[in-house]
């Protein structure tokens, strides 16, 4: 008997003994660089916020831990990656507005009201905690490996860890700096820690930023952070502490808001981050393709260009829970694709207004003018900035398997609402099958409206997101099959940090030049002075749908003026006289492309009445922007977790 039971506990002894075969554990991975190295990896992937400050990875996944919706799978896929969650501070900005028409989550709310306590409007406190202690303990633990380049790989997490800051201190002001991995065991002083002051947390991401872009290479691995990478971050935080030192008020004793005689200090930081960038990277503006319109399409879409900084890569395997997936395309693209979705984001008119015509003067037209005509497609939009042509599509927008008849020729976005009769009267589609929807055997919306009409939603602004859009994209299939790379940091944001750190320094003629050089790359007559004003409309325009905008207007103190306003769209109305001087009825009365005295089809050039349109974004609110979303609540499950911690105000 005692026998047997010394052979059961040296049994029971060796099974609890036994190394896990389903996981590394900690040891094993320490001692093995390769298995470092894709610990770093999954670092890498952990920090969503790298891509337009999307959040959670959906289904099962640590980084989820801020929802309390995580068993939501369609929740999770809308604030995702993968899913709708890039879109999101686009349409939170004066940029667009959701289309509402089945995305998974959207953010009228948060128009409307304002971001208000408990949300999960761009939350990143669990998730940004948990993903700080990972990074903390590969940093104390690679010291110990048998790395030979620990440093290289100590800076990529540390540049990691700035970036998450960043992301933190940009949304909360001042948060709890926690540099070393907290023990379990740790005394409550420790383990529940204050917030510290903002201009410290700001100090701290622009140290580990200047030091750590010492240790990181010139060249990196696309996807990962090379020297470069960590200058035209510090030169972003560096312009951004300087905007809050500037416009900003100090509160909460200093836990929010910077003084305001640091602004100069930080300007300065940003100037010289972005100058080193400038003079010594060897990365310029991408100049492929002679063609500006194509140029300017061409630098989201060619992999490895000079302008290209830092990109994430994207497998574009359809059906995979994976980070390296993102649904760009099928969100944004016109039809043909799944399900008929896409175009989830409309597109401000006065947001395409900001776009100067080539020769500089104002892309405004007076509503008496651009509504007393008819025009073609290429009359409104020719002579407008190359950038508006790349970035944005509308009716008319030329694109793989769209469906433009009879309207216009195939491979052609077909998005007017409604038919203008001689005698000046209209024909308005009610649905897709009653009274106004066609006219004389012809629809009275173009193929890209059907859905629109049918489901009798918000009028859409029409114009649509076309930045980084790829024609050879696989639409049909599933979400998540882009294969572009997101480009998180580009050789353009650079110019125009520079521009607005020189401005703020008195220095105006280096502003004016970093501001010209992208405007000659767009195709667009450079400027001959330059203010502040100009300063910002450029970066509207360069950056747009790149997770600038929103944050733009925060650190600016401008959100309250620029978000609480309604705005407009465009409709277009096909002009019926221009649509039948080329068209002809069949012996089935369909109509036809009329033939010319050759006998060859004539070309399909229709005119439209513009008709602008009050594009609400709500059915009967007005937007607004609270002073207190300056800076986003922490929550009431947060603070009440941590005694130590105090809420933002106004919440």
């Amino acid at each position: 008997m005692l026998t047997a039971l010394f052979t059961a506990v040296s049994c029971t002894e060796d099974i609890l003994e036994q190394t896990p075969t389903n996981r590394y554990t900690d040891a094993q991975v320490w001692d093995d660089p390769f298995l470092i190295e894709s610990h770093l990896a999954n670092l890498y992937a952990m920090s969503t916020f790298m891509v337009n400050d999307a959040l959670a990875t959906y289904g099962d996944s640590p980084l989820n831990v801020d929802f309390s919706s995580a068993a939501n799978w369609n929740y999770n896929l809308g604030m995702s990656v993968q899913g709708e969650g890039p879109l999101h501070t686009t349409e939170l900005a004066d940029e667009a507005k959701a289309s509402e028409r089945g995305e998974q989550t959207n953010y009228h709310s948060y128009k409307m009201n304002g971001i208000q306590q408990d949300s999960s409007c761009l939350r990143w406190w669990s998730n940004g905690y948990y993903l700080n202690r990972q990074l903390n303990h590969f940093i104390e633990s690679v010291e110990d490996s048998p790395l030979s380049d620990k440093d290289w790989f100590k800076s990529e997490a540390r540049f990691l860890r700035a970036y998450n800051y960043f992301s933190l201190v940009k949304r909360y002001g001042g948060v709890p700096l926690i540099e070393k991995e907290i023990p379990l065991d740790a005394p409550d002083e420790v383990m529940y820690p204050a917030r510290a002051k903002e201009q410290a947390v700001w100090d701290f991401v622009i140290k580990e930023l200047q030091e750590c872009a010492e240790f990181l290479p010139a060249k990196a691995t696309p996807g990962r952070a090379s020297k470069w990478a960590a200058l035209t971050l510090l030169s972003r935080v560096a312009l951004y502490a300087g905007s809050i030192a500037q416009y900003g008020t100090v509160q909460l004793d200093g836990v929010l808001g910077i003084p305001s005689d640091k602004a100069e200090y930080y300007y300065n930081i940003a100037a010289d981050a972005a100058q080193e960038v400038m003079t010594k990277s060897g990365h310029a503006l991408y100049n492929g393709n002679k063609d500006k319109v194509q140029n300017l399409k061409d630098l989201f879409l060619v992999k490895d260009n000079v302008e290209a900084i830092m990109v994430k890569r994207h497998q574009g395997i359809a059906g995979q829970q994976s980070v390296d997936l993102w649904s760009w395309d099928i969100c944004n693209c016109p039809k043909p694709n799944a399900w008929s979705v896409g175009q989830y984001l409309h597109v401000y008119y006065e947001f395409v207004e900001e776009f100067d015509f080539i020769d500089g003067k104002s892309g405004h037209i007076p509503a008496e003018e651009l509504q007393s005509k008819p025009m073609t497609m290429d009359e409104f939009m020719s002579n407008r900035d190359p950038r508006l042509r790349a970035w944005v599509w509308t009716n008319g927008w030329s694109w793989p398997g769209a469906v433009g008849a009879p309207v216009f020729n195939d491979n052609t976005v077909s998005m007017y609402r409604g038919i203008r009769l001689p005698d000046g009267t209209d024909v308005i589609p009610g649905n897709v099958t009653g009274d106004g929807a066609t006219y004389d055997g012809v629809m009275s919306f173009g193929d890209q409206m059907y859905e629109m009409v049918g489901a009798a939603l918000l009028n859409p602004t029409g114009f649509c997101v076309a930045k980084c859009l790829d024609p050879d994209a696989d639409n049909g299939n599933w979400f998540i099959c882009s294969t572009t790379d997101y480009q998180i940091f580009r050789y353009a944001e650079v110019l125009l940090n520079f521009a607005e750190a020189c401005f703020e320094l008195g220095r105006p003629g280096e502003a004016r030049d970093a501001v010209n050089k992208i405007r000659s790359r767009a195709g667009v007559a450079e400027l001959d002075g330059i203010s502040r004003d100009a300063i910002r409309k450029e970066r509207y325009c360069e950056l747009c749908f790149e997770n600038h905008r929103y944050w733009d207007l925060r650190r600016w103190r401008i959100a309250e003026e620029k978000l609480s306003v309604d705005h407009h769209g465009l409709n277009f109305l096909l002009d019926w006289n221009s649509f039948v001087e080329y068209s002809v009825k069949n012996e089935n009365g369909v109509y036809e492309t009329r033939l010319d005295g050759n006998e060859q089809p004539m070309k399909r050039v229709p005119k439209f009445w513009f008709e602008i349109t009050d594009e609400r974004d709500s059915k009967t609110n007005d937007p607004v922007f609270p002073a207190k979303n300056y800076y986003l609540p922490i929550g009431n499950g947060t603070v009440a977790a941590n005694p130590n911690l105090v809420e933002n105000p106004g919440y």
